[in-house]
Formats: C-alpha cells, structure tokens, sequence
C-alpha cells in the first residue's frame, strides 16, 4: 500500500508544523515567574552579610521597591532573561548602582534575589545571589475545623428530667 500526498495534504501537514513550533515559541517567552528580592542578613560560604539599611530594587523596567532591613517583596515578570539594577548608600554617603543580567530556569514558578549577597560580591555568579524557592508547604495544607453541628433549633432548651 502506498500513500500518496497531493498539494493539499502537504499544506495541512505545514500548517500543523507551523502552529505546533509557534505554540512552543509562545510557551517560551510567555512563561510567568515570581522574582521576590529579599533583603535579611545571611550567611554565604561561612560568612554573615549583613542586610542593608536601605535599598532600592528594579526588576526589568517594573516599578522600583524600597526594601528596608529584613524586608521582602515580590515582582510577576515573563520570560526566562531579566536584569535586576540595585542602588543602594554606603556607610559613607556614596551611592552604588549595581546591575546584573540573570536567567531563570523554565519550569521554577519562584526565584529568589538575595540582596546582600548581590552587593557584596557583584561579580559573583548567580548561583551565589540567585536561589530556587520553594513556598513552606505547612501554611497550605491547614487542618479542617471540627464544627458542632445542631440539627434542632430547641436542644439547647431541653434539659433532661
């Protein structure tokens, strides 16, 4: 049995091909991720960094954030490459500007910006300051509630003889 392919079937077959490689395309650069930036004191390689007074922090060209000591925050951005830009003061009234360029792996929903450990080593690789995070899985899974349920309005009131 042989199977011939006229005009017709050629071009079905390429609009498949054609819709199938623009759908992947699209999952590409639609895919959504959250980006929180995280401003505490950690400890990276054995050494504590100290969180910042004040910072300010720009994901893409969204709204910048000032993030004080021991805050966190979020940004929604799409696609897989984005640059973070921070500027902070220093203990001696100098401002620094710090960007970098960094790519969040396609199927991580989270990623977390560790701001000291950005500042502190800025030529460091985005393994130091870029960390995979995962939501505490104990604040969603929360025990239902035992309820007492009355089926008669009057059970209260009667009191036994």
């Amino acid at each position: 049995m042989s199977i011939t392919f006229n005009r017709k079937t050629w071009i079905r077959l390429a609009a498949i091909v054609l819709i199938l490689a623009f759908s992947v395309f699209l999952f590409f650069i639609g895919r959504q991720h959250t980006v929180l930036v995280d401003n505490k004191t950690i400890t990276v390689n054995g050494t504590e960094v100290k969180a910042l007074q004040l910072v300010e922090v720009q994901v893409n060209k969204l709204d910048a954030l000032e993030l004080a000591a021991r805050d966190r925050d979020k940004f929604e951005v799409t696609g897989q490459t984005h640059e973070v830009k921070v500027v902070y003061t220093d203990s001696n009234w100098e401002e620094h500007v710090i960007t970098r360029k960094f790519k969040i792996p396609l199927m991580q929903d989270m990623v977390m910006i560790l701001i000291p450990a950005l500042v502190a080593d800025a030529q460091a690789d985005q393994s130091v300051w870029l960390e995979n995070y995962e939501p505490p899985t104990y604040a969603m899974t929360a025990a239902p509630a035992e309820e007492t349920v009355i089926t008669d309005d009057l059970a209260g009131l009667i009191t036994e003889l």
